[in-house]
């Protein structure tokens, strides 16, 4: 009897099956209830973390407000009442000029070297020219030939006058003759009609008559030639005085291509380069060493190119003063002036070159040095200058935060100006004299309580 009892207390117990008639909806609504459950499970396990952290943020963001942080503050200053900023530049001579052969040959002596301090018209260098010399020998040839042509001619032409002259007084004497003859005919003709000589007398001097006639004719002649030569003669004269020119300008131009033997320097200056020694052969006018003789720069005056950045472009003025630094000098200024100014900025570099002239009469300063040029303008516009290290850049933009006068924090979008290197202008969102937070933490909030400790305390109390 036990036995079987105990088995029928471990057999399971039997659920109920409902009938087939209504099992269908039954089913689904266990279904339902069964995806009910599932789905405000996962709301509460996905949601209530979410709730729980928005809270605890909350909760800490009232903390922080609630709690008062240390920030080093600084003063932001205006910008300074006059401009100041520097540039670099490098020096050139006022003047500077390469000094080529003008004539071909053998270079017969050097008198100069670099470093050597020449004077306009200092010649520097002798050229051997035989061929040159030659031509100016036969030019002077030339020249002497056409002289005594020239002399010729004009005793020529003084023959040919004295033979006019002649032949004029033979034309004078021939007329009066004629006029003579004339006056004899007309008186035997007279006393021939009267009887009172005979008529081969009246006869003879009617001979006389034609015979002046004749001769007149000829002297007539006689003069026109003579006055042809003499044309002829100042002609030869003209032609030779012309030939004389001619051989004088030739003579003119070989010698002066001959004087070229004698390399002078253009300017006073410094030699800068010497390409060449005695027995170097020269060529004239070429672009190699043998034809770039020397070198000379003007040093007395040097000028500084500067390429200005766009934003420095509305202090740069002529006439203005700039001062100059060299690395070779440490501590001295040179004082320019500023001569030129472009027209224009760069389009690729958006500079503008200025020009600069700095009085170098002691030649301490020499051309290629770097220079270091230092400018001052009075400021137009004198904005709010912070440092760097205040500024907190965003995906929208530039930020700072400053701090009031009850302690309390504000953040400010910026509109920011030039960069000054380790500081910049604002143009908008800072005022000169805001107090600007230094190095703001990433914690840090809008309208948080903070304790300001001023930068310059803090280095004061760190040293």
């Amino acid at each position: 009897m036990e036995g079987p009892a105990l088995d029928s207390e471990k057999q399971a117990p039997v659920v109920a099956v409902p009938s087939s008639g209504g099992g269908g909806k039954t089913k689904a609504v266990v279904v339902i209830i069964i995806i009910g459950i599932i789905f405000v499970g996962l709301v509460a396990f996905g949601g209530l973390p979410r709730l729980i952290q928005h809270e605890a943020l909350v909760q800490s963001t009232k903390k922080q407000m609630a709690q008062t942080m240390s920030v080093t503050v600084t003063v932001a200053q205006p910008g300074k009442a006059v401009e100041d900023f520097t540039l670099p530049g490098a020096t050139e001579p006022i003047q500077d000029a390469q000094i080529y052969a003008r004539v071909s040959g053998y270079l017969h002596k050097r008198y100069v070297n670099i470093g050597d301090h020449v004077h306009a018209g200092q010649i520097l260098a002798d050229i051997e020219v035989p061929e040159i010399d030659q031509q100016v020998a036969a030019a002077e040839s030339a020249v002497t030939q056409a002289e005594a042509g020239l002399d010729n001619s004009k005793e020529a032409l003084v023959r040919a006058e004295a033979a006019a002259v002649t032949a004029s007084a033979n034309v004078r004497k021939g007329r009066t003759d004629l006029q003579f003859y004339t006056a004899e005919v007309g008186r035997y003709t007279q006393l021939a009609t009267e009887g009172a000589v005979s008529m081969e007398t009246r006869d003879s001097h009617i001979q006389d008559y034609h015979g002046g006639r004749a001769v007149l004719d000829s002297l007539y002649g006689a003069e026109r030639g003579a006055q042809a030569a003499v044309k002829s003669a100042k002609a030869a004269v003209n032609q030779a005085v012309a030939a004389l020119d001619v051989a004088k300008a030739n003579l003119s131009q070989v010698e002066a291509t001959r004087s070229f033997k004698n390399v002078t320097a253009l300017f006073d200056g410094v030699v800068t380069k010497r390409n060449v020694d005695a027995g170097a052969l020269i060529t004239q006018g070429s672009a190699n060493s043998n034809g770039v003789l020397f070198e000379i720069a003007k040093t007395d005056v040097l000028r500084v190119f500067v390429y200005v950045p766009e934003q420095y472009v509305p202090y740069i003025h002529e006439n203005e003063e700039a001062f100059l630094e060299f690395q070779e000098y440490p501590g001295r200024k040179f004082t320019g002036t500023v001569t030129n100014v472009s027209g224009g900025l760069d389009p690729a570099s958006k500079t503008l070159q200025v020009e600069i002239h700095v009085p170098n009469q002691t030649h301490v300063l020499m051309p290629g040095m770097y220079a270091k040029v230092h400018f001052q303008a009075p400021s137009k516009v004198r904005l709010a200058v912070v440092p760097a290290t205040v500024l907190q850049t965003r995906p929208d933009g530039n930020y700072v935060f400053t701090v009031d006068d009850k302690n309390r924090t504000h953040l400010h979008k910026l509109e920011i100006g030039r960069d000054l290197g380790g500081s910049f202008e604002v143009f908008k969102g800072v005022q000169s004299g805001d107090k600007v937070i230094v190095n703001p933490p990433d914690d840090i909030r809008d309208g948080m309580l903070v304790i300001p400790v001023d930068l310059g305390q803090q280095k004061d109390q760190s040293n």
